[in-house]
């Protein structure tokens, strides 16, 4: 939401959007000098606002690099704005405007990210003196390992390099989630459960997160792929899947194998719904044949920076779990491949405990509306930005403008909270709760047995009729599978599964 009173000045990236008539996707907040106002941080979804006080008024509003320094200093780094104001910059202006600043933090920053996104190099000399200075303040963004820049005085700091270069900001939720120490609460679950029933779990829960993964697809699947699937999130800790050799080979285990791809895709591609036949409501589209590679070599290198930092596993599995299925490099699978990379990366980086996966897919199938949400900060922003497309009466898109930049440097802050969110409920709640119901399970089971002698096929099938019938048996059942039974010894059976299990059965059921 914009401010559009006269009373509000645009500054910073608003102001140089609007001044240079930029076609940019929009930034996560947006700055405005009130001439009578205060200082104020007025937060919306999906864009914050934020009010500064005269004071705050760059000397002169027209002049692009006072504005650019504003839009640095307090609306952050936004690399695809940055770049698409330099592309405006002649060679000439920038070397002048550094020159005129030649020890300044500001300008060497400025200038560093000219070269570095524009692959253009000013006609000057390496900077002299000074300090080195951070490129990303690490206080308020999730840096990488720096690259020291001498011609600059910088240490680069980002998370990937010019082709892909995720940006994750320092929010108060992501910092909660960290200092939650989900990693640690996982570890200290299993160790209060006994083994048996861990792996007990643990097995069903590697089906389950199967099972959820393609219905979220709404794909039903033959036994054979379920099978293959759920073997490859078994032994997703053993394998490194992020290089294009790994990621074409899981692709052909995943898919039907008549879709298997050899190399990643060479047409469009797109997410939408058939409305009649021939007419499409598209809700997606990705990036150009054409850029698919580039991207993707950014994103595997952009996992190599990242891997090799202290940041938090799960920060790491969304910025290249959520930037691949937005690349889609595949013609098929990708979806699924995002899902299985977030439990990939845990497991190679040490987030997952040994033998133990955490079933995001369970939890994002049970509210299909917030992951929907979650995809969609990027997918409506895509969709409002590329205008010049066209689709055939064959369902074949064609993209008629240039659209990398809107792929290359995405703010996955948002992204990495709702991941977050996902495996704490899979730790606190999920996870638990179908130990509990094992733990219950076995008690249950016992005790029928103390009751009657029944062999363990009967028994598990007596459970779970009782269960699914809320906490009795029909007569139906009982006619068919259960007549040799007393009314006495039904009555018990029914006792210990409502005593021991109906509730624990409801928690898991919902």
């Amino acid at each position: 939401m914009l401010l559009g009173d006269k009373k509000h000045i645009p500054a910073g990236y608003l102001a140089l959007i609007q001044k240079l008539d930029l076609k940019v996707l929009p930034h996560f907040r947006v700055s405005y000098v009130t001439l009578t106002g205060v200082r104020e941080v007025i937060f919306r979804d999906p864009q914050e606002i934020h009010t500064y006080s005269k004071k705050y008024l760059p000397k002169n509003p027209e002049d692009v690099f006072e504005q650019l320094e504003f839009a640095v200093t307090y609306d952050g780094i936004n690399l695809e704005i940055l770049k698409a104001v330099f592309l405006t910059i002649s060679k000439e202006n920038m070397a002048s405007y550094v020159q005129q600043h030649p020890t300044g933090k500001m300008a060497r920053r400025l200038w560093y990210l000219y070269e570095f996104l524009t692959k253009i190099q000013l006609d000057i000399p390496n900077a002299k003196g000074g300090s080195y200075t951070k490129l990303l303040d690490e206080k308020e963004y999730y840096t990488g390992i720096s690259i020291r820049s001498v011609r600059h005085y910088i240490d680069d700091n980002l998370l990937g390099n010019a082709m892909f270069c995720p940006v994750v900001r320092r929010t108060e939720e992501l910092a909660a989630f960290e200092k939650s120490d989900l990693k640690k609460q996982a570890s200290e679950i299993i160790r209060i459960y006994d083994p048996q029933v861990v792996a007990r779990a643990t097995d069903y829960l590697y089906f389950k997160e199967t099972k959820s993964s393609y219905e979220i697809e709404k794909e039903r699947p033959d036994q054979q792929r379920l099978t293959r699937f759920s073997t490859l999130l078994e032994k997703s800790g053993e394998i490194d899947y992020l290089s294009k050799e790994k990621l074409i080979e899981l692709q052909n285990l995943i898919v039907d194998k008549r879709f298997s791809d050899p190399d990643f895709r060479g047409v469009q591609n797109y997410i939408g719904t058939t409305l009649s036949l021939g007419r499409e409501k598209i809700h997606y589209i990705s990036p150009k044949p054409e850029n698919v590679s580039d991207l993707m070599n950014g994103l595997l290198a952009c996992y190599e920076r990242m891997r090799d930092t202290n940041i938090n596993p799960v920060i790491v599995a969304s910025v290249i779990s959520f930037g691949f299925v937005f690349i889609h490099p595949f013609n098929d699978g990708n979806g699924r491949i995002h899902r299985f990379l977030i439990h990939n990366i845990l497991s190679k980086l040490g987030f997952t405990p040994d033998n133990m996966i955490f079933p995001v897919s369970a939890v994002i199938l049970k509210d299909l509306q917030s992951y929907d949400q979650c995809l969609e900060r990027f997918s409506k922003l895509i969709m409002e930005a590329i205008e010049n497309y066209q689709i055939d009466t064959n369902g074949e898109l064609k993209v008629n403008e240039e659209t990398l930049q809107y792929y290359q440097y995405i703010d996955f802050t948002r992204f990495a909270e709702y991941l977050f969110s996902c495996i704490k409920s899979t730790i606190q709640k999920d996870f638990p709760e179908q130990l509990d119901y094992l733990v219950a399970y076995d008690k249950t089971k016992k005790s029928i047995q103390n009751i009657v002698d029944m062999p363990d096929r009967l028994i598990n099938l007596i459970i779970n009729f009782i269960l699914q019938n809320n906490g009795k048996l029909s007569s139906q059942k009982r006619d068919k599978y259960f007549f040799e039974l007393s009314e006495e010894e039904l009555q018990s059976i029914e006792n210990v599964v409502q005593e021991n299990m109906s509730t624990i059965f409801n928690k898991i059921k919902d």
